[in-house]
Parts: C-alpha cells; structure tokens; sequence
C-alpha cells in the first residue's frame, strides 16, 4: 500500500517534542520509531509526530516515501510520549487542546499523574488483595521507626523517574527532607519503601515488564506483555543499568513458576489501572518488580513511559529480540488505530 495520504484524511498523532523522533531530520530508517512510523504508513495508517495541536489538526512531521515531511492533518486519537514533567506546561496545553477536541489520548493525563506519583499508585494497587506490594510511607517522622522496624528501606523521590534521588537507607542515617527531582532544579517529597529482601548472592534483583494494550479479532480489549527484562546486582541495592547492574533476559535465569508469577501480577496491575477511568485510556504500562528470597515478585512501581528496556535485548540478542522490539514499536499505534480510526467499531466487553 502507498504511503501517501491527503491532507484531509484523518491521523494518528505521537506526542514527541518538536517533530520527528530523536530531534532531527535525518532520515526514518535511521531510528526504531522512523522505522516503525514507515511500516505503518506502508500498511494505511498515517501518524504524525510532533507537539503543535488545535482544534483537532495536528502540526508536525509524518515518513512518506522514506522521508520526514511537513503536514498539517486532522487527528483521531494520539499516543502520548511527551515529557510530562520536563515540558510540563507545554504537556499540559496538549492534553487541554485534546479535550476540547474530543481527541482520546493513550496514556491520559489521569494516568500519567497516577503513575507519578507513587503514593497514590500504590493506594490504587492495593484495591486488589492479590498484588504483593511493598509497604511504603510518605510521613518523614515515622520513618526513623519504620527503619528500625524494617532493618533498613529505599528513599525515593515521591514523584521521581529514571532512578534519579533513589538510595538504600538504615537506621541512623541522615534521612533528608526533599530529595533531587527529575527535573533538574527541583525537588520532591520523599517516601520510604520496604526493602524486599533479595535472593541469597544478591543485593537485588529487578524486574521490568512493558505491557501493551491489544484488540484482538473480536475486538476484545486485552494485554501483551513483553519479553521481561532483569536486571541485577551482587553489590548495589538500588540495581540501575547505569550505576553497573547486570542487564539480562529474565527467561535466561528464571524458571517457567516465577516468570508465570510474574505475569500474573502484571497483568493484575494492568486490570486495575485500566479501570482508573476518565481520560486515563491505558495504552502502555512499564512494571518494575523486584524478586525476594524466595523467588516471589513483587510490584514496586509502574511507569506511564514505555522504556522497557526490550531496546538492550534487541541490541544484544538481535536473533531472539529484533522482532519482539521491532513489533512493539508498532502495536500501541495500531491499537489506537483500530480502536479510534475511521473504521474503528467499539471494543466489545467480551
């Protein structure tokens, strides 16, 4: 099929800021989404990317015949990847452009802010007795006690990302009252986190899971979820790819019961986060859970960002994970696609 498309035919919109993914030109084969972006044109379905939207038209960038072009289209839904904390006022104006449009956006604002802010999370997670969650508080007087009680905890920026702020912490320690945001600058309330006790070798063990919304033929709403990724440490607590945790396929070590325990809790996760509702339309969820002794996981945040982290495995593992990688590019936007395209018909509750 072309990958040419009228001005007045109706569009997929990515918030990303200023135009194409990665900020420059260059060309769509030289980046996973460009590559991504041309398959779907390739197979009829148009997207724009870029961060200009009023009165339902979208300003931006689209691939067609193998380069970025300019174009200004009517837009039907939209996959939301904007800095919501970095751009935060310009994040805000999208989501109010839409609103007034009508426009559905993946991964709304009333699920952004939710996943933000962990404290909340939590309290909507623990609705569903199933989800194995570790304690947490956001009251700094009571963490001296709470540190005696546990032998120790993680302190975390309450509305943090990317592991920024994030420290294991004993009983005695200097417990600051504001820790660094993700935006440069700024600070965050802390909370203290029960730290799950690790497997014997290690000083933690972590899982991340990417979920992604499907329909299937039925137009049945439902959930994929992704190779999980595991990264681990036999030294650092806090297990982060950039301080020298281990990276690896969770599949490599772990057996059939945990990676199915896994799932299960994911996937109860997603069920309670799609039922959120408002504009919180669930398209993509990054789950983080860390392994104790015994090989249970548990949930410790979910992200509204899709870093999966399936990028390292692709890279590493092309053979196995190229695939994978290559198909998640692609499936949030064709969810979008059949659920909120012109031939879109309303998802059936099964």
């Amino acid at each position: 099929m072309a990958d040419v498309f009228a001005e007045d035919e109706p569009h997929l919109m990515v918030w990303v800021p200023g135009g194409p993914p990665g900020g420059d030109r260059g060309l769509p084969r030289d980046r996973p989404m460009g590559r991504a972006a041309a398959r779907l044109a390739e197979a009829g379905v148009p997207v724009v990317f870029g961060d200009q939207l009023e009165d339902g038209t979208g300003t931006g960038v689209r691939v067609e015949s193998g380069r970025w072009v300019d174009v200004k289209v009517p837009v039907v839904a939209v996959q939301d990847r904007y800095p919501s904390q970095g751009r935060a006022a310009r994040w805000e104006a999208l989501h109010a452009a839409a609103k007034a449009a009508g426009i559905p956006v993946g991964n709304g604002r009333a699920l952004t802010l939710l996943c933000r802010d962990k404290l909340e999370c939590q309290a909507v997670l623990e609705q569903d007795p199933r989800l194995r969650l570790p304690p947490v508080s956001g009251e700094p007087a009571h963490f001296g006690a709470l540190l005696e009680r546990w032998g120790g905890g993680f302190l975390k920026p309450r509305y943090g990302a990317l592991g920024v702020g994030v420290g294991r912490v004993g009983p005695g320690d200097a417990l600051p009252d504001r820790l660094p945001s993700v935006v440069d600058g700024l600070v965050d309330p802390p909370l203290l986190q029960w730290p799950v006790p690790p497997p014997s070798g290690f000083a933690g063990r972590v899982l991340r899971v990417l979920a992604q919304r499907t329909l299937d033929a039925e137009g049945t709403p439902g959930w994929h979820l992704l190779p999980p990724v595991l990264r681990d440490s036999v030294a650092d607590p806090v297990v982060n790819a950039a301080r020298g945790a281990r990276v690896i396929p969770a599949e490599d070590d772990l057996s059939e019961d945990v990676l199915g325990d896994v799932r299960a809790q994911v996937l109860r996760v997603c069920a309670r986060l799609e039922a959120v509702g408002g504009d919180a339309f669930a398209l993509e969820l990054g789950v983080d859970l860390a392994l104790d002794a015994d090989q249970q996981p548990w949930v410790l945040e979910v992200n509204s960002r899709s870093r999966g982290r399936l990028g390292v495995l692709a890279r590493r593992w092309p053979d196995r994970f190229e695939a994978a990688h290559r198909a998640a590019m692609v499936r949030p936007l064709h969810t979008l696609w059949r659920w909120h395209g012109p031939d879109a018909t309303p998802p059936s509750t099964g």
